[in-house]
């Protein structure tokens, strides 16, 4: 199903990959296709082929997808990879050899390992797919998908959820297939993708499975064991693992599929026992609930794994730890009495006991509402409520919970707790039913903990080493924690330096214990370290400024955290982490502005003393979906004054400009800024129309220069404003050269060069062929119908030509004709015979 290799404008340029892992399942696949359009152009390259149902649709999508096997990409091209559904080097085939050597965004929702991808960005959340994980950033940005895509995605979400039925299900994977449905996705047929009905391989792999399948209790933990050997073909194990599971009513499973010196073991559970972590153990990896290996010496490795279970299970919950207290009791009274009771608590039932002179209780049994509502109809409901009572069963807090479970329905649905007094209990708490589904809270984490294992691999490994190499004055702050708390992230993080701690110390530290290269300013007392896996630590020392006038740039001087903070532009731009202490610094509430995903300034003159917020506030509402804050629609009419904007720092504006247009998301941006009457007062510049830019391509700094050309040329005065942003030469140039275009008078050979060629095919789409067709240039043949004979006169005529060709004294053949007939006309060379 693949189709074609590389296209043939990759070959020459970077290329950027998107991966996931060998024998794709759907939700690699459908991550795969959805990172393909969160990141335009990418090659979508597959590491060992395509796994059970996926094999059999294969037909469906060969015509729809463009997929490359992994083996056509040539490494030395590529510049990014993106990495969905896995973080295990391990697993992605010949791309291991660029771990390190290139950026790695990773988008996966399995807990991470030691050894994972050192990342640059992406999102890393256990939830039940990583589709889930990338639908929301389809969503920010206002992408759509075909319906086959939708439903591809679908499919990924359906398969590794069970159907939204196992318990890694969140509600970020309801909400993604929520979108994913309203995008088409046909969720009839996800099912028979996903669930196709068992071929004869798998029907005969599960007889042989449920011969051998026997269950190992394990403090309470039921693990049903089952094994099989297949030579050839291997059919879907997953399938296989979930019946099994439910014909044993068991709590866990692991399969072993003998194929000849090695051993498959597929594991799956429902609970307690984080199956990833156990078959790690053996080289395995996955997720909590489903995970895989691969093995030789089967039975060493079962044995390890069997004799390892109990430290991989979580404590069994005891009874005490879930049930309801205090629990409400009734005394002996009549059937009407308790009736009334009931209905007035709103209970189902209420123990009836009597007190004992020693403290605690003799539980006479459980009156339920049905069973004194059906006396009450007999006309009992007079007489006393001890005639009609349910048996109680009375247990100890500290009985596991498996095994109170059991005893519900000797019960009636409902067992108490209660430890001896004397001849009675003391009552505890009660346990219901209702018990078993309520979701129990697990303990969290410090904020500034999570923050720090929110960070993409490779960022987490650096912070963690500047924790221990310097014990005070390093924090991580603005971007980086604000995208970390968004569980986002980007290939470059940024670090203050506190007085005490020197930006070169930091700078050779990370070089020494990384690799990489540093770069020093010491004026600023600043510097930038790149890392060889792709990420740049930002260093500056922390300081405070002070602006002499409006608009001004900053006079800076050293000072603590505080201060530092206290100079940023927005809120959410105002965090630190500390890796001392891993406390989050919040000091302007930007937690909460950023829980409302809100864009508020530090203080009213924010804007005034740096107009160029306004720009990058549009820039990060436009890329976040934020809303700029009551405080700060209040605050722009007096930084958009015009004696304020004579003297901001036109740098500065130009340069927030630039950055805009490298994001994805840079028209909503100047929508946003025409929307707040900026744009104008900022730039002279008005909204152009947006259909050029949809026609835009390439990538990188091209690809921002081609919108930067096209931006001016639709104002009123495009030279001006190109003069007023103190553009180089060359982009002024290249602006004049597209005017005339614009105009008809196209110099195709001057039209073919980057960023001019894009901008000028975005506007005149049209005139591609035109564009791509070879300039007709003078030969041999043209002097020879001028009357020329052969030999060494026209080799010397052509040479001249081509000389004046290079100078751009001749544009078109027709000059260059001209010219030749001048050289042979003037007597610079002799007249034909």
């Amino acid at each position: 199903m693949y189709q074609g290799g590389i296209p043939p404008s990759s070959k020459l340029l970077g290329v950027r990959v998107v991966v996931a892992h060998e024998n794709l399942d759907f939700d690699a696949l459908g991550s795969m296709v959805l990172a393909g359009k969160l990141f335009p152009g990418s090659l979508l390259a597959v590491v060992g082929g395509l796994e059970g149902p996926l094999k059999e649709i294969a037909p469906l999508l060969e015509d729809r997808l463009d997929l490359v096997p992994a083996s056509e990409v040539p490494l030395d091209r590529v510049t990014e990879v993106i990495l969905v559904d896995n973080a295990r080097p391990e697993r992605i085939g010949p791309f291991r050899a660029l771990v390190g050597k290139v950026p790695f965004l990773v988008f996966d929702h399995h807990p991470r390992l030691p050894g994972d991808v050192p990342a640059v960005g992406g999102r890393v959340q256990e939830v039940g797919a990583t589709v889930s994980l990338l639908v929301p950033l389809l969503q920010e940005r206002g992408l759509g998908l075909t319906p086959l895509e939708a439903t591809l995605a679908y499919a990924g979400i359906w398969e590794d959820t069970g159907g939204f039925s196992f318990p890694s299900t969140t509600p970020l994977d309801l909400e993604a297939a929520h979108f994913l449905a309203l995008m088409g996705a046909e969720i009839p047929r996800v099912r028979t993708w996903v669930r196709a009905p068992l071929g004869p391989e798998a029907r005969a792999i599960l007889q042989e499975l449920l011969k051998s399948a026997r269950v190992v209790e394990v403090e309470g933990f039921r693990l049903l064991l089952a094994r099989a050997k297949e030579e050839g073909y291997v059919p879907a194990l997953a399938p296989l693992a979930h019946t099994l599971l439910d014909l044993h009513e068991a709590d866990g499973v692991l399969l072993v599929l003998h194929l000849g010196k090695e051993a498959l073991l597929i594991a799956r559970s429902r609970a307690r026992l984080d199956v990833a972590r156990w078959l790690a153990q053996v080289g395995g990896g996955g997720h909590p609930r489903a995970a895989f290996a691969r093995v030789r010496g089967e039975r060493r490795a079962l044995n390890l794994l069997l004799t390892t279970l109990a430290q991989h299970l979580d404590p069994e919950p005891t009874l005490g730890e879930v049930m309801t207290a205090p629990v409400e009791v009734l005394k002996p009274t009549t059937v009407r009495e308790a009736l009334r009771v009931l209905e007035e608590r709103g209970y189902g039932a209420m123990p009836v006991v009597v007190p004992l002179p020693e403290g605690g209780v003799r539980v006479l049994g459980i009156a339920r509402r049905r069973d004194l509502k059906k006396a009450e109809r007999l006309g009992l409901s007079h007489h006393p409520v001890e005639g009609f009572l349910a048996r109680a069963v009375v247990l100890p807090p500290d009985i596991p919970l498996s095994q109170a479970e059991a005893r519900l329905k000797e019960g009636g649905g409902r067992v108490l707790v209660g430890e001896p007094v004397g001849e009675g209990y003391r009552l505890l708490g009660i346990f219901t039913r209702t018990d078993l589904y309520r979701k129990r809270p697990s303990p969290e984490a410090p904020l500034g903990e999570r923050l720090l294992f929110s960070l993409p691999e490779g960022a987490r490994r650096v912070l963690l080493a500047l924790k221990e190499a310097f014990p005070q004055g390093v924090y991580l702050v603005g971007g980086a924690v604000r995208d970390a708390l968004l569980l986002r992230s980007g290939p470059d993080i940024d670090l203050v330096l506190e007085p005490g701690v020197r930006v070169e110390e930091v700078a050779r530290f990370l070089v020494e214990r990384f690799g990489g290269s540093y770069a020093l300013h010491y004026a600023f007392g600043t510097g930038r370290v790149r890392l060889p896996f792709g990420l740049s630590v930002d260093l500056a020392e922390s300081r405070e400024e002070v602006y002499p006038y409006p608009g001004a740039l900053p006079e800076v001087r050293p000072a603590p955290i505080a201060k530092d903070l206290e100079r940023r532009d927005y809120t959410v731009n105002a965090m630190a982490l500390s890796l001392a202490t891993l406390e989050l610094l919040d000091p302007y509430g930007g937690l909460s502005d950023l829980e409302a995903r809100l864009l508020r300034p530090l203080h009213p003159l924010s804007f005034v003393e740096d107009p160029s917020r306004i720009v990058r506030g549009a820039r990060l509402a436009a890329r976040l979906a934020f809303r700029f804050a009551e405080e700060a629609l209040k605050a722009l009419p007096p930084a958009l004054l015009p004696e304020v904007l004579a003297t901001a720092s036109k740098s500065r504006l130009r340069d927030e400009l630039l950055l805009t247009l490298e994001e994805d998301t840079f028209l909503e941006a100047l929508t946003l800024l025409e929307a707040l009457s900026a744009l104008y007062p900022l730039y002279r510049l008005r909204l152009p129309p947006k259909e050029p830019f949809a026609r835009l391509k390439g990538e990188g700094k091209a690809l921002v220069e081609a919108r930067l050309l096209l931006l001016l040329y639709f104002q009123e005065d495009p030279m001006e404003r190109a003069q007023a942003l103190a553009l180089p030469r060359r982009l002024r140039e290249g602006l004049a050269l597209l005017l005339r275009a614009g105009r008809g008078e196209a110099d195709r050979e001057a039209l073919e060069k980057e960023p001019l060629r894009s901008a000028f095919l975005a506007l005149f789409p049209e005139k591609e062929a035109w564009l791509a067709e070879r300039p007709r240039v003078l030969m041999g043949r043209d002097l020879l119908e001028m009357g020329l004979k052969p030999g060494p006169k026209i080799g010397e005529i052509l040479k001249r030509v081509a000389e004046a060709r290079a100078r751009g004294e001749v544009r078109t053949f027709e000059e260059e004709l001209a010219l030749a007939r001048r050289l042979v006309g003037d007597g610079t060379l002799p007249s034909p015979e």
